[in-house]
């Protein structure tokens, strides 16, 4: 399995528009963690604009894995979806979809044309955005006896995304974020200042 990297993504919804030739295209762009996420989105965006002549979009899901799906919803093929993909795959940003909101105003654009006036309401979607940083880190599960665990939240805390989660029990169980390009330096750490006594579990790798 790939490992995982840090990637931006947009941070709520954002929406711009113009006319071109009596048609009024709007560009919204949104977050779409996954596939799932773009039907949920499409019947957004329909409520907020109903009877629209055309929704078409593009997304880019999963990470830093970056799949991608888009459509041109009845417009020609390769005029809507495959030019706005473009601009969100220039753009760098994962879980974030963009969807043109198109309302006819009578004039034919030609193929040309709508290529134009897709990629344009593209960009306007994403020109007002802000956006944040998801880190990539892999996870570890351990317990450790009182003393160790202050020596390990004192000497490791320059290596984790954010706060451990701890249970205080007999021993602190302890759930820790490290930062992907930190792990292996992690564990040689951890383990040293220890003296080996602890156990970790890797678990499976997140984002924060």
């Amino acid at each position: 399995m790939p490992t995982i990297q840090d990637f931006e993504t947009v941070t709520g919804v954002f929406e711009d528009e113009f006319t071109l030739k009596g048609s009024r295209f709007i560009g919204i762009s949104m977050p779409c963690p996954t596939e799932e996420h773009i039907k949920t989105n499409l019947e957004d965006v329909m409520k907020r604009y109903p009877n629209a002549t055309h929704y078409c979009y593009a997304a880019v899901f999963g990470g830093s894995e970056k799949k991608e799906k888009s459509s041109d919803n009845g417009e020609p093929a390769g005029t809507a979806g495959k030019p706005m993909a473009a601009v969100l795959r220039g753009s760098g940003l994962t879980d974030t979809m963009v969807v043109s909101v198109r309302y006819f105003g009578g004039t034919l654009l030609g193929t040309g044309g709508l290529v134009h006036a897709y990629t344009e309401s593209a960009k306007q979607a994403l020109s007002r955005i802000t956006t944040k940083k998801c880190t990539a880190c892999c996870t570890y599960t351990f317990s450790l006896d009182y003393h160790w665990y202050s020596v390990f939240e004192s000497k490791c805390r320059d290596m984790m995304a954010r706060k451990p989660e701890c249970q205080y029990n007999m021993e602190v169980d302890v759930k820790a974020w490290i930062l992907m390009d930190r792990e292996e330096e992690f564990v040689r750490r951890i383990t040293d200042l220890t003296e080996r006594h602890v156990r970790l579990v890797k678990g499976k790798d997140e984002y924060i």
